[in-house]
């Protein structure tokens, strides 16, 4: 099911906000293709979220192109570990990433299920 990003650019700040808190996040993006902001929740003001959007835009696009020239298919999402946590980007299709940002303590299956739980969200609008 495709996912309305014109009640994105509308609800989106609301829903992100809503998935942020409940499942315990620093924060969350929506991006187009060309990296602009569609909504944001960062708990972190000191964090930008236009920034934020842009580099998960950029990500999404080179993994993509990576996996079109090793013929791996299409690009579900990815998970960066780091010393300060995880960074999870997301294509939900339409030309449009998630980008999430998780504390070091999460749970890697937790995030798994919060995106999967989220994208399903979305996709019922």
């Amino acid at each position: 099911m495709a996912i309305d990003s014109l009640k994105l650019g509308t609800e989106g700040d609301g829903l992100l906000k809503e998935f942020v808190n409940s499942a315990g996040l620093q924060g969350a993006v929506l991006a187009t293709a060309e990296g602009l902001e569609l909504a944001s929740a960062i708990t972190d003001k000191t964090l930008d979220s236009d920034l934020i959007a842009s580099d998960a835009a950029s990500l999404l696009s080179v993994t993509a192109g990576i996996l079109e020239n090793t013929e791996k298919n299409k690009f579900d999402n990815m998970i960066i570990t780091a010393e300060g946590g995880f960074i999870a980007i997301k294509d939900l299709g339409e030309d449009i990433a998630l980008g999430v940002l998780a504390p070091a303590n999460y749970k890697m299956g937790g995030l798994l299920v919060a995106l999967k739980t989220f994208v399903k969200k979305l996709q019922d609008l």
